[in-house]
């Protein structure tokens, strides 16, 4: 995403129109007649706020409280040229196309959308927020749409230290869920990590996980559906889809990357799937994999191990090597190695530096040990 960012943000610096706010006319052929002009006045008038910061008066209070005055609208991925300010990056072209009233609920729809040129342009989200009366002020405000979502359509269930936020349709399966915990727990334990509460929101694939976090429509719900999660790691999230209530990767980094915040990407990720598998498979199938892709591709240096980024769709370098390091650690002296090498620092020297330290392979002979030694 950074990369696309940064090419987006390239183009905008060289061609980019002025900047637009715009209401569908579909809406707006609608706006008297069905009494939206309070929740639509108040959605402009947040776009047309110089910032978020300046944006905060037309929030509601207890998310300001929460999150802070620049950082309550939590839609993170708004910030899609990487600007730090999702106001600013929505002012390059945003259309309100909807708002469809539940009872004293307002869900507000917007597309985002930046024109490249005169012929070409890029939709990376259409999205809603809601508008509601907030009962600090008894004004209408605006509220971030993942909370009122998890009201509207899902349900909770807590098993250890794990509260499961899942679609409310959903068989839970508590079965797989204390099978879990006790894979975090034993985890925990073994590696003196501090293990806390967490919620862990699951859907049963991308599209659904995408809407209730708000996104209609997301640039990166394009192609083939496929186990995915991410890590919350500040506000102690995990989300997934795709796997249900077993998906421990997520879940390990809330608790290992504060432990070892100075750790190499690569360990950090490989630590998550040697001990709580990736895109829900084992890392063993993920070694098996690019085991065969590296025998059909003779032509890739290893050596410059960081610069490699995903095998596929399903398989990253980082996940299957760093978590073959993790293994290989682990098998070579325990808990206690495997803390030396998410000790030994973040940058690439630093990685390359820990292989040779405490697994004895150096950054010249890594292609001919992993090609030799991998299964």
């Amino acid at each position: 995403m950074t990369k696309i960012m940064l090419l987006f943000f390239l183009i905008l610096s060289l061609t980019a129109k002025s900047q637009k706010i715009r209401i569908d006319e579909s809406l707006k052929q609608n706006i008297d007649l069905e009494n939206l002009e309070s929740p639509l006045e108040l959605w402009i008038n947040f776009l047309n706020s110089e910032n978020d910061r300046d944006g905060a008066k037309y929030w509601n209070k207890s998310e300001i409280e929460e999150y802070g005055d620049s950082t309550y609208f939590q839609m993170s991925d708004l910030d899609y040229l990487g600007i730090g300010d999702k106001i600013k990056n929505l002012k390059f072209g945003l259309t309100v196309l909807s708002i469809t009233q539940l009872d004293s609920l307002y869900k507000i729809t917007s597309k985002f959308e930046i024109e490249i040129n005169d012929s070409a342009s890029v939709t990376p989200f259409i999205f809603h927020v809601y508008a509601k009366t907030d009962k600090s002020s008894a004004d209408l405000k605006l509220f971030n749409p993942l909370p009122l979502n998890q009201q509207l359509y899902m349900s909770k269930c807590q098993i250890g230290n794990i509260t499961y936020i899942y679609p409310s349709n959903h068989d839970f399966d508590k079965s797989l869920a204390k099978k879990q915990n006790r894979l975090l727990r034993n985890i925990a334990k073994e590696f003196d990590l501090d293990l806390g509460y967490y919620n862990y929101f699951f859907t049963i694939d991308r599209t659904t996980n995408f809407q209730l976090r708000g996104y209609d429509f997301h640039f990166e719900n394009i192609g083939l559906e496929a186990p995915s999660g991410r890590a919350d790691v500040a506000n102690k999230i995990a989300y997934s889809n795709g796997c249900g209530e077993f998906y421990p990767h997520e879940l390990i980094h809330l608790f290992l990357n504060p432990r070892y915040p100075n750790a190499h990407l690569w360990f950090l990720e490989g630590f998550c799937t040697y001990f709580g598998y990736s895109r829900g498979k084992t890392l063993e199938w993920h070694k098996h994999k690019l085991k065969n892709h590296l025998m059909n591709h003779p032509e890739i240096n290893l050596n410059n191990l960081t610069e490699l980024v995903n095998v596929d769709y399903l398989t990253g370098y980082r996940y299957v090597l760093g978590g073959y390091f993790i293994q290989l650690a682990y098998e070579k002296g325990g808990a206690d190695m495997v803390k030396k090498l998410l000790s030994s620092g973040s940058s690439d020297e630093d990685f390359y530096k820990a292989l040779e330290t405490f697994l004895g392979i150096k950054k010249y002979s890594l292609n001919e040990y992993i090609r030799t030694n991998l299964n």
